[in-house]
């Protein structure tokens, strides 16, 4: 732009943002003419009533009324500094937007001035010492979607320029669907939880619902695109999807035990117990933070950031084995944007919140078409929606059963400061953050299951109620087999409890359970019936009855014939006599 205040004036006399050498020679000429046509003071005045201060405010003194509820005379130093401060970046520099952004510059003109002699170095310090004391007050935020209709704004200034915005005529047809966002609006407030919900188609990338807060009114500080939160164990599918890439199954077996890294940390579960060897499958369903800490290490930390960017995160990943806890903070939208690539199975598309623009004579101007990129595989994505699944079905997420098939995932943070809940049906994507700007804690056992899944359960049964119920579609490479729910192995008769898990195919198992071997039962003897309780008495009245008796009964057929014999004898012996 134009480096002096009356080529800035200029500029925006323009209407369009234009940038051709053409252009620039009309900005030059018309700055020669007004400076010939104008003193000064008349240039400074000009420029102080068109320059554009955010919010669609222009003039300085539309800014002081919106700002602090004063006209333009009134404002004291502070005030005054703050405002000026405003037109070089009028989104970046909003005190509503951002408020430490804006005091920071307020506090650099306040240097200036000083240095220039405007003010004393006392003036200057009890302007800085002023705390910021807005009176917030304009008419457009009184609109429909009001955190989404500023994110699109922000957009629209920064590519257009706000005479072409406020001027211009223009028609803007956005991805928003109104009564998904009278839905989600009201889940949040209803809940008394401060937050965000956004909510995504994953085929197309169209933002279908965005809150940023509960109340647009009291905070314009949007949390959904803003708000940079640890997501907790919200985090671990893109832990488990490079490990389902790189060789492991749901049925690898990995030690829950107590480990110290070579920096003296040691890795804590939510219960403080350990469980021994467990399945993937088990470990993501329970999400056990030591099993994750373990898959991490051994998939590699960097290959896990890489995955997890080309998934959809944007925000820098801290590389150290913390990140399996969530550690590195994301905004729900990016991680909202991430699980939609999982749940797109693989193909990452950018979340977009305007379709098309029409300039004033019904021009298109820009037509956003969703662009598309293949990231991982199908089957891999596959496998862990089907364990994100059971998250739901039996896991951390059992408060998000919506009674149709969904994926996600329960995060929270340490001292239950932040709570979320992301999940997907095959037609929506909807991350629901919950946490105090303050980082004051939610409360004790508040954890993403308990706070953000009911939440999101409830936006989810309103948005779809009259979607049909469909289910993930399988990829080819894919197969369904039964294992043993403990081993992950395949299940023998002795097995307690047996799952139907998906596998990529070839990587299925095709051993049997080693932990429920089949026994048998040793053959009784036949003289012997079964003692059901081994009571000394039942063992002696079974003895004389089995073996006392038969005895008795031979010593006295034996008696008989003896003495049969002997009578015989004795009869024989005294006919010879």
């Amino acid at each position: 732009g134009g480096s002096t205040i009356t080529q800035q004036l200029a500029i925006n006399t323009f209407l369009t943002r234009e940038i051709s050498l053409n252009r620039k020679l009309k900005d030059i000429l018309l700055a020669l003419q007004i400076e010939r046509s104008f003193t000064k003071d008349e240039i400074l005045e000009m420029y102080l009533n068109e320059i554009y201060f955010g919010h669609g405010a222009y003039g300085v003194q539309s800014a002081a009324k919106m700002y602090f509820n004063k006209n333009v005379q009134d404002l004291n130093l502070a005030e005054c500094a703050l405002i000026a401060g405003i037109p070089r970046g009028p989104s970046y520099y909003s005190p509503i937007l951002n408020q430490e952004v804006s005091l920071k510059r307020r506090n650099i003109i306040l240097n200036r001035m000083f240095k220039l002699g405007y003010i004393s170095k006392e003036d200057m310090e009890e302007a800085k010492q002023s705390p910021l004391k807005l009176d917030y007050h304009n008419k457009r935020d009184e609109i429909i979607a009001p955190y989404f209709s500023t994110y699109i704004l922000s957009q629209l200034l920064e590519e257009y320029g706000a005479n072409v915005v406020y001027k211009g005529g223009l028609k803007i047809y956005t991805t928003l669907d109104l009564k998904m966002q009278n839905f989600a609006e009201k889940a949040l407030q209803e809940s008394g939880h401060e937050g965000a919900i956004i909510a995504i188609e994953p085929q197309t990338g169209h933002i279908k619902a965005m809150v940023g807060g509960k109340d647009f009114g009291e905070s314009k500080f949007n949390r959904a695109t803003q708000a940079y939160r640890q997501p907790g164990s919200a985090f671990k599918p893109f832990i488990y999807l490079t490990a389902l890439d790189n060789g492991f199954t749901p049925s690898s077996i990995i030690e829950d035990s107590p480990v110290t890294f070579e920096n003296g940390w040691s890795p804590e579960n939510y219960e403080k117990e350990f469980s021994g060897p467990v399945t993937l499958r088990e470990a993501f369903e329970k999400s056990i933070n030591v099993v994750g800490v373990k898959l991490l290490e051994q998939v590699g930390i960097k290959k896990v950031i890489n995955y997890s960017h080309k998934a959809g995160i944007t925000s820098e990943l801290r590389p150290d084995l913390s990140l399996a806890l969530g550690t590195s903070e994301v905004t729900p939208l990016e991680i909202a944007t991430a699980y939609a690539t999982i749940a797109n199975l693989g193909v990452r598309i950018d979340p977009l919140s305007i379709i098309r623009i029409e300039d004033y004579s019904g021009k298109i101007i820009k037509d956003n078409i969703p662009q598309k990129k293949k990231v991982f595989k199908e089957e891999t994505s596959y496998v862990l929606i089907n364990m994100m699944e059971e998250v739901i079905k039996r896991g951390t997420g059992w408060n998000a059963k919506i009674g149709r098939p969904a994926a996600g995932k329960t995060g929270t943070t340490d001292n239950f400061v932040d709570a979320w809940f992301i999940g997907f049906t095959p037609d929506l994507v909807t991350a629901v953050y919950i946490g105090n700007d303050d980082r004051k804690p939610l409360g004790n056992k508040m954890t993403g299951g308990v706070v953000a899944a009911p939440i999101w359960a409830k936006f989810m049964k309103n948005a779809l109620e009259n979607n049909e119920k469909k289910d993930f579609l399988k990829p080819d490479k894919i197969t369904k087999i039964s294992v043993c729910k403990e081993s992950g192995l395949l299940p023998t008769d002795s097995c307690p409890e047996i799952l139907t898990v998906t596998f990529i195919k070839g990587t299925e198992p095709t051993s049997y359970c080693t932990i429920h071997q089949k026994y048998f039962e040793i053959p009784k003897a036949v003289e012997y019936p079964e003692i059901e309780k081994p009571y000394y008495e039942e063992i002696e009245e079974i003895k004389k009855k089995y073996e006392e008796k038969p005895i008795e009964t031979e010593e006295k057929e034996e008696e008989t014939l003896q003495s049969l014999i002997n009578k015989l004898k004795e009869k024989y012996k005294k006919q010879d006599e």
